[in-house]
């Protein structure tokens, strides 16, 4: 991940985030609340195309790098439009898409699962040959939607590698170790809760769905190409992006003998290790070495 871009990203973020709070307004519109402000921001999806921009800026200068032709769903800069895939129980549009070489979309019907009869507006050939990015992100309110996320984590790989088993696809999951306090947002003010959050059992979790074997392997669909856990103390200034685990067990926020690496799902060298993925995947030049 490009750390200039990423910065500058979570720093616009913070900044949006304390102007819809301290001012209950978001987008010319007045609230009774900053929490009322600041709901309305986040299901803006404003936030979030940030991270989807760094993301995609990230792959694309990585891929430019080593002289890959691509194109990039959405386009860079803009946040439409976005491609459908079509996995095996359902079509969704993708946070991001990225087509390696010079396939293009090739409509096809479908002739298998639930979806039969239905027209497969990309085609199997080129969405195999393609980049799939998911972008979340959790703020507040952690511990409340934790089973549901990663539900729909779990399920989102499974959903598509019923039909792309060679699909490559990695995981982009802001989430704040410190979670914001919703009670001092009622009155329009920002500040923190305490205790961090308890970000061991997402390392954990990460962990378990990072850096698929076997992709022959029906129990290893589930698993992403690459995941980055974006791990964000926005009570710092200015807000602290977290890259190893020393850094994390320093400022405490996770125990000293935790004993999960973090290294494999942070945001150094993810875009190098997706573009890795997929080169090793469809046998088209030997992958970099790691350092």
């Amino acid at each position: 991940m490009d750390k200039t871009l990423l910065v500058s990203a979570i720093s616009g973020i913070k900044n949006s985030m304390h102007h819809a709070i301290t001012t209950a307004s978001y987008n010319n519109k007045n609230y009774d609340s900053g929490l009322e402000a600041k709901t309305a921001l986040i299901r803006s999806e404003n936030l979030i195309q940030r991270i989807h921009e760094v993301t995609k800026r990230s792959l694309h200068n990585e891929l430019e790098r080593r002289g890959i032709q691509h194109e990039n769903h959405p386009p860079i800069g803009r946040t439409a439009p976005e491609l459908n895939i079509w996995g095996f129980l359902k079509k969704k549009k993708q946070d991001l898409v990225i087509i390696i070489g010079d396939r293009k979309p090739v409509p096809e019907e479908i002739h298998e699962g639930p979806l039969t009869g239905q027209m497969d507006e990309i085609g199997r050939q080129t969405t195999q040959n393609s980049i799939v990015i998911g972008v979340r992100s959790q703020l507040s309110s952690v511990d409340k939607n934790f089973d549901t996320l990663m539900e729909r984590t779990f399920a989102e790989t499974f959903n598509l590698r019923l039909r792309h088993p060679r699909l490559v696809m990695g995981e982009v999951y802001m989430l704040a170790v410190k979670d914001y306090d919703e009670q001092l947002m009622k009155e329009n003010l920002v500040g923190w809760k305490e205790n961090f959050t308890n970000v061991e059992r997402f390392i954990t979790i990460f962990n378990s769905l990072n850096r698929r074997d076997d992709v022959e392997n029906i129990r290893e669909f589930y698993k992403y190409e690459r995941c980055l856990l974006l791990l964000v103390d926005f009570s710092a200034d200015p807000p602290k992006i977290y890259e190893t685990g020393d850094q994390l067990r320093e400022d405490g926020v996770v125990s000293g003998d935790f004993p999960e690496n973090f290294s494999p799902i942070s945001p150094v060298n993810f875009s190098r290790d997706l573009t890795d993925a997929y080169l090793r995947l469809h046998d088209e030049v030997q992958p970099e070495g790691r350092l």
